[in-house]
């Protein structure tokens, strides 16, 4: 029942996103759209806030790639872009709020694990040191949060110079290319 209850406050939160920013929603229009009493809100999370980061974990998690699996990672780039354009609304709001930095930080994180995935398999004959390696996955994963927040910046428009195929075409073999850089054998 208490998950099927977060699963109902996060779908009233969305809902409300859709009418309203984040800072005019309180626990009590939440509650409201719920169908539930402050009580309940507040035994599941702290604030509106909570509940945001919550929501937007629970989708990350379900919906992101775990992994940047090697002969897909294509899809799997594009998945976390597709997941950011169909729920732009909820997206945009949080980047327009008090917690952008907590949703760039999430963003960044889910990034260096799957970008970490993706470099291990391509480095696996080389001889990097791992400060080295972690530099690698770290610039990767600063780009690419860069180019997100450049793009929610835009409204999730992107410019008529940046397109899917351009983003594909830096990515393709690069994390091998630099990590060839720092290979010392």
């Amino acid at each position: 029942m208490s998950s099927s209850t977060k699963e109902q406050l996060g779908a009233a939160l969305k809902h409300l996103l859709e009418i309203k920013p984040i800072e005019k929603i309180s626990v009590k229009d939440i509650a409201e759209t719920c169908g539930v009493n402050r009580h309940t809100f507040y035994y599941h999370f702290d604030d509106v806030y909570d509940l945001l980061e919550w929501s937007f974990e629970e989708d990350a998690n379900r919906v992101l790639p775990k992994e940047i699996v090697y002969s897909n990672w294509r899809n799997d780039v594009l998945a976390f872009f597709q997941y950011l354009s169909d729920n732009k609304k909820f997206t945009l709001n949080i980047f327009n709020s008090p917690r952008r930095s907590y949703m760039l930080r999430f963003f960044r994180a889910h990034l260096e694990k799957c970008i970490r995935g993706f470099a291990v398999i391509v480095s696996q004959n080389m001889n990097i040191d791992r400060a080295d390696f972690e530099f690698v996955i770290s610039f990767y994963a600063n780009g690419i949060v860069g180019l997100i927040s450049q793009w929610m910046d835009a409204g999730m428009v992107f410019p008529a110079d940046f397109t899917q195929e351009r983003l594909m075409a830096i990515l393709e073999s690069s994390v091998e290319n630099l990590l060839t850089r720092f290979d010392r054998t």
